[in-house]
């Protein structure tokens, strides 16, 4: 029997400002023709056609279809109820502009299930990519074998989003045959389609592919570090354990975690002494993490620190211990052993629990330089439980640090050198004698202070890789900080850090970084610049106009005349003034 299509009744406007229902047969997306309107039965054919409704119908409802969500998802459910000959016009629909519409289509063509393979792998080839897209979800989703070589073909797609559903999808249907075409997609260009293929990879499990994963370690992107880490955790083999131990200490508290997780899953007792190191993670999820982990490892040198934890109230170290089968230690049991193993990031990060805190300081002297590098947390609580406990211990070198913090405000380090009875060092003296410790997280920590930047660039080359270490901080004001200052020192090898700094999520990050390189004047910045002309921010726009003029180079000009055209004034004038300089400069230049 042919297809009939399916009714939907709606509401449409009439004379006198009235509404009455009608009822719609649509045979496909957004096709339907007219199957009962009262106004027929009421004024006739003829007359029926001058009705407001008629003219609504075969005007203006084709527009309101196309924003109305809530009648896609009534035409969608009842073409899903159709079955099988719904499935054209379903295929139809992974083509709408509204991503919930695609899903629902899609899952609608799911329940359909054998019918609609067919149709979806033809669909894998549509000019649509939310065609492309949404067909490559639902044969995941559908899980038939006959889609694992369209589907590998889909990796190829010139649209990043396909093959990103693609390698999911493949994924999901587990078969090893796709294996080598997903380890390539882990070289593709689109981050999400590298993500997707890793995640695959681990849902397959086939070993072929651990290199490839440890490779995806190092990724440039910290997603697919993450899936990278948990594709490995589900994979189980060794080999990967020292790769994953290095990714212990990235830079991306969500790589660190699934470090974490996957060393906890693969169970390999080298990898305890970095999970006890990474309890002191700065990030709860690390922390987390790792406690699971060494709950599952099962070995009992972890038995102090989740110690530690536990009696700083953390469940994940309870559960951990309860999972190792260990009671928990005596609190000035656990610290002793935890600082005789060194992991004294785990005692700082537990300082902020007053019984912890009163432990440490009973340490004395020997906990002294680890308390020092946590007056630089990243976390003002650590800081300041540091800051007392250092006062309570009173040794005296820790009086430049906390002369830093009290020069920047810091009322918890003027308490704690008030404690030790001593007088806060001038600014100069104390800035210098906490470089000499080494404590550089102190003064980074601390740059937010206008008068400790000024100090430390008086500092001069050595504090520059503190200073790029730090614009890779968590906290955007360290890291404009940090760019002004290596800013203001002219160092040349900051330049490529702050190249980097130029694609930053914060614009006043991006904005500091470019009036820096401005400020060095290193040509090799100046293609970064001009692509910073076309920044999302008008005052780093303008600023990276005012830079490349600073720096001079002619093969900027003809950016610098398209930056003419901008839409802020402020932008229009820096280009002018920057080409107008480097005109001048070459001018110069040829004079004899």
């Amino acid at each position: 029997m042919a297809w009939q299509g399916v009714e939907i009744e709606i509401e449409v406007p009439c004379a006198g400002g009235q509404k009455h229902p009608v009822r719609l047969r649509f045979t496909g997306w957004g096709e339907y023709e007219v199957a009962y309107n009262p106004c027929e039965e009421l004024l006739g054919p003829v007359f029926a056609r001058m009705a407001a409704c008629t003219h609504y119908l075969h005007g203006k409802f084709p527009e309101a279809f196309r924003n109305d969500t809530d009648l896609k998802r009534r035409l969608l459910e009842a073409f899903g109820a159709a079955g099988a000959p719904a499935v054209p016009a379903l295929i139809q629909a992974l083509g709408d502009s509204g991503w919930e519409v695609r899903r629902a289509a899609t899952e609608a063509l799911v329940k359909i299930g054998t019918p609609a393979v067919s149709p979806l792998i033809q669909a894998l080839g549509d000019r649509s990519e939310n065609v492309r897209c949404a067909a490559a979800w639902a044969l995941g989703d559908l899980g038939d074998p006959q889609a694992v070589s369209p589907l590998i073909q889909a990796l190829g797609d010139s649209d990043w989003d396909v093959r990103a559903a693609a390698a999911e999808a493949l994924g999901k249907l587990g078969d090893p045959q796709a294996v080598p075409a997903l380890i390539q997609a882990l070289g593709d260009s689109g981050w999400n389609v590298r993500r997707a293929a890793a995640e695959a990879l681990g849902a397959i499990g086939d070993p072929q592919a651990i290199p490839a994963l440890i490779k995806a370690l190092g990724d440039s992107d910290s997603d697919v570090r993450a899936a990278a880490a948990w594709a490995l955790g589900k994979l189980g083999d060794p080999q990967a354990v020292p790769a994953l131990i290095k990714a212990l200490g990235n830079s991306d508290s969500d790589v660190r975690a699934a470090a974490a997780e996957a060393l906890g899953a693969i169970g390999d007792p080298q990898a305890i002494p970095a999970l006890i190191k990474a309890l002191g993670d700065d990030l709860y999820d690390v922390c987390r993490a790792s406690a699971e982990a060494l709950g599952k490892l099962g070995d009992p040198q972890a038995v102090p620190a989740l110690s530690v934890w536990a009696h700083a109230g953390e469940d994940a170290a309870r559960d951990a211990l309860q999972t190792l089968g260990h009671p928990m230690l005596d609190l000035p049991q656990a610290v002793a052993q935890v600082a005789a193993q060194g992991a004294w990031g785990v005692l700082i990060r537990a300082l902020t629990c007053t019984q912890v805190r009163e432990v440490v300081v009973g340490l004395g002297a020997p906990a002294v330089p680890a308390l020092i590098q946590a007056l630089g947390d990243v976390w003002y609580d650590v800081c300041r439980a540091s800051a007392e406990a250092l006062g309570a211990i009173g040794d005296p070198q820790a009086v430049p640090a906390l002369s830093v913090w009290a020069h920047a405000g810091k009322d918890a380090a003027r308490d704690a050198l008030q404690t030790l009875g001593h007088p806060i060092l001038d600014l100069p003296q104390a800035v210098a004698q906490v470089a000499a410790q080494g404590a550089w997280g102190v003064l980074i920590r601390a740059l937010t202070c206008t008068q400790v930047r000024e100090v430390v660039v008086g500092l001069g080359a050595p504090a520059v890789p503190a200073l790029i270490q730090a614009l890779g901080d968590d906290e955007f004001q360290v890291r404009w900080a940090a760019a002004e200052v290596l800013g203001d020192l002219g160092d040349p090898q900051a330049v490529p850090a702050l190249i980097q700094a130029l694609g930053d999520d914060d614009f006043q990050v991006r904005w500091v970084a470019a009036k820096a390189l401005g400020a060095i004047g290193d040509p090799q910045a100046v293609p970064a610049l001009i692509q910073a002309l076309g920044d999302s921010d008008w005052a780093v726009r303008a600023v990276a106009a005012w830079a490349l003029g600073a720096i001079g180079d002619p093969q900027a000009v003809p950016a610098l005349i398209e930056a003419l055209g901008d839409d802020w004034d402020d932008v229009r004038r820096a280009a002018q003034q920057a080409i107008q300089q480097i005109q001048t400069r070459q001018s110069q230049t040829k004079r004899p």
